[in-house]
């Protein structure tokens, strides 16, 4: 089922028909498109030399901490918990 969207501006109107002429395409094509664009750039997650510097001295913490973590723990110690279950895959 479809819903319908409002937008009650004169300029978006304009601009969504325009883009739609130009494109050959509806403007419910423009609007939808222009959303999904809009919805991808700004769910982005960003890379570090976009952080701004208290963004970047926090990363730093963090990535400090978890070289720390890595250097104390057990070198012998692992994620394999085999041992639990039998050949089927069943818990013993």
């Amino acid at each position: 089922m479809s819903r319908q969207l409002n937008i009650r501006s004169d300029e978006a109107y304009e601009t969504a028909r325009r883009i739609a002429r130009r494109l050959n395409v509806s403007t419910t094509e423009v609007v939808r498109t222009a959303l999904d664009r809009y919805d991808r750039e700004t769910s982005r997650v960003p890379t570090y030399d976009e952080l701004a510097p208290k963004q970047k001295a926090f990363a730093d913490r963090l990535l400090a901490l978890a070289r720390a973590g890595r250097s104390e723990g057990d070198p012998e110690a692992t994620s394999d918990h085999s041992y639990l279950y039998d050949e089927s895959g069943a818990p013993k």
